[in-house]
């Protein structure tokens, strides 16, 4: 019998910074968005529904403090009886501390009503710049990752070979690159599981990152990806790898650490490929890396 999913069922794709096809993972108990944790929801979700978000927040506080001045007719100078829609307005000059000094609380009640919304219009205003700043100066990383990582198999070496490339114009220094894969295990009462192995990488480490970097794990016959020595395509498919790639350089344009992730699955891997030349050396002082090259392959000869 199936489990049904809950209101709380949230839904994530394990993708790359720069857009790859990724893994889709399901969460059960969790929400996606959670509005216990506003701050981390007002970051992480789009510029587009942040926008929307903000504007629907302000039109419902104004609306409610518009209904607070429409319930008590009389209470604003020059607010038309019955005319909800002057009400919105008034309370929209009162939130925004405008006031044009055309109506204006004229009793108890409507100057306890507009001291609470001018009140709550600063805070918001704060709160809101503050967001907004914070979203604006969230570090980018543009790392560009190929689209596909290429296993060479020539002259009985058998190398993996993933290509990233620095998005920015300036280098970024102390850059760091980790690649991970998921290993099927069966344990000593028989029970099956899925542990996360690290790949031994040739250099994992490059201190002076400007153009491109090709990062490199030797298959041997202890490798996790031992298989991908003598595997073809067919296999290839069957074998079902995933792997999981993390990288964090610093900025020095920024003066912060930035990251990015990316995913590469079975029909991600190109076999006996390599990747085409994306550097052209002019002298020994000028290089030129054409960055719509980073995914390039070629037949390996």
């Amino acid at each position: 019998m199936k489990n049904k999913h809950n209101k709380n069922t949230a839904k994530q794709i394990l993708s790359g910074s720069s857009g790859g096809l990724g893994v889709r993972l399901e969460k059960i108990g969790v929400r996606e968005f959670d509005l216990r944790d506003p701050y981390h929801l007002a970051l992480s979700i789009t510029w587009p529904q942040f926008f929307l978000g903000l504007l629907v927040l302000y039109f419902f506080i104004n609306l409610f403090f518009a209904l607070l001045y429409f319930a008590v007719p009389g209470s604003v100078v020059n607010l038309p009886p019955g005319s909800l829609i002057d009400a919105f307005f008034f309370s929209i000059e009162t939130l925004a501390t405008v006031g044009y000094g055309n109506m204006a609380p004229v009793t108890l009640y409507s100057h306890v009503v507009s001291c609470v919304e001018i009140f709550v219009g600063i805070l918001l205003t704060a709160t809101m710049t503050g967001l907004v700043f914070v979203r604006f100066s969230k570090p980018k990383a543009k790392l560009l990752f190929a689209s596909h990582a290429v296993v060479s198999r020539k002259d009985g070496a058998c190398r993996l070979m993933i290509r990233v490339g620095n998005g920015r114009m300036n280098a970024l220094s102390e850059a760091t690159l980790r690649v991970a894969t998921l290993v099927n295990a069966t344990a000593d009462n028989g029970q099956f599981y899925r542990s996360l192995v690290d790949l031994k990488l040739i250099r994992s480490e490059m201190p002076f990152f400007a153009l491109t970097w090709t990062v490199m794990h030797e298959i041997t016959e202890d490798s996790p990806l031992a298989h991908l020595r003598t595997a073809d395509l067919t296999a290839l498919n069957a074998s079902e790898v995933l792997l999981m790639v993390s990288m964090s350089a610093r900025d020095p344009a920024l003066g912060a650490q930035v990251y990015a992730t990316h995913t590469y699955t079975s029909k991600d891997i190109a076999l006996d490929k390599r990747y085409a030349d994306a550097i052209t050396v002019l002298d020994a002082g000028h290089s030129i890396a054409d960055m719509r090259k980073l995914s390039d392959m070629e037949l390996e000869i």
